[in-house]
């Protein structure tokens, strides 16, 4: 196939939409400046929508153009390739399948299933059609040459006292924002994992704390456990124990400590003195200025994913940021 080139120009030399220098008012000749105003995590999250918004689309129009190519490549209509080669193994849901999604989200549908039987098997067929469609644009991005020339919202956080793994000339630095105590920053360890497998020298991790303390109780002081681990070279395998339990607690830290090998008269100094609860709350008040309020986040080179993403999330943004390094 003929490559193609697909040159995507974003608004990214528009206007930005948070800078803390630029004046918004004059009282008296003297000026307001936007970073005087206590807006900035509600300005991010507002770009980082906007550009979620923008790639989407984006997606959607690489996508249409594609299909559109290769219908010309074969002489039929876009319409024709997608029911004679895209949707022509799909066969209709069984009504076990039917059933199943209806029971699943029956607390949201609030109709019985008898009434909506048939919108539900549209949904169901709906979505086998756009899987399928998605893998066979995969398979035709491949042969392709297309470029999106939009560089996402990158967000700057103090790595100065952040724990480091990993070699310092990466052309990745992933930074995990994370709570010891959240079900989903366990959950995402095994991701990490696959990650650190895939990747490895490529990729330098990084760890900033975000205990969200009013539904997490015990997860500040594992966090300052963490780091008191980390003054005696064991932060990564103090981090690694704490995310392997789900029941963490003032208990489990001496035997923590223990089995690691730790010196307890220290590392208990650390803990009892809360050496490291104002590096915390100075994580956790970063995070929060940046508008991430949830846990886990990840910044990759800057580039914000929310939340225990799935593995195909984290490639598609390192894959590019390695590509742009080269």
């Amino acid at each position: 196939m003929r490559l193609l080139s697909l040159l995507l120009i974003a608004c990214s030399a528009g206007a930005q939409l948070y800078d803390p220098k630029a004046e918004l008012a004059t009282v008296n000749g003297e000026p307001i400046l936007e970073g005087e105003l206590d807006i900035r995590g509600e300005m991010i999250q507002l770009e980082q929508k906007a550009y979620q918004t923008r790639i989407g689309a984006i997606r959607n129009a690489v996508a249409a153009r594609l299909l559109d190519i290769e219908a010309k490549r074969q002489g039929v209509s876009v319409d024709k390739m997608m029911e004679t080669q895209i949707f022509v193994d799909i066969k209709p849901p069984t009504d076990l399948e039917v059933d199943s999604f209806y029971n699943s989200q029956k607390s949201r549908i609030r109709q019985p299933l008898e009434d909506v039987r048939p919108q539900v098997e549209d949904l169901l067929l709906r979505i086998r059609q756009q899987e399928a469609t998605t893998k066979f644009v995969e398979k035709l991005r491949e042969t392709s040459d297309v470029k999106i020339l939009v560089d996402p919202p990158r967000l700057t956080v103090d790595l100065t006292a952040a724990p480091m793994l990993g070699p310092s000339e990466a052309p990745v630095t992933i930074v995990e924002i994370s709570d010891f105590q959240c079900p989903f920053c366990r959950k995402v360890q095994g991701t990490i994992g696959q990650l650190q497998q895939k990747y490895g020298d490529r990729v330098r991790w990084s760890f900033k704390d975000l205990p969200l303390v009013s539904i997490h109780p015990d997860a500040q002081r594992a966090a300052e456990a963490a780091r008191c681990a980390g003054d005696q070279g064991k932060f990564w395998e103090y981090r690694k124990a704490m995310f392997a339990t789900s029941n963490i607690n003032s208990d489990l830290h001496p035997k923590t400590a223990d089995g690691l090998g730790l010196d307890r008269e220290s590392f208990d100094s650390c803990l009892d003195t809360r050496k490291y609860a104002p590096a915390v709350e100075a994580d956790s008040a970063e995070a929060q200025s940046l508008g991430i309020t949830g846990t886990p986040a990840f910044l990759i080179n800057g580039v914000l994913l929310s939340g225990a993403v799935p593995f195909e999330s984290f490639i598609e943004v390192i894959d590019r940021e390695l590509e742009r390094a080269e």
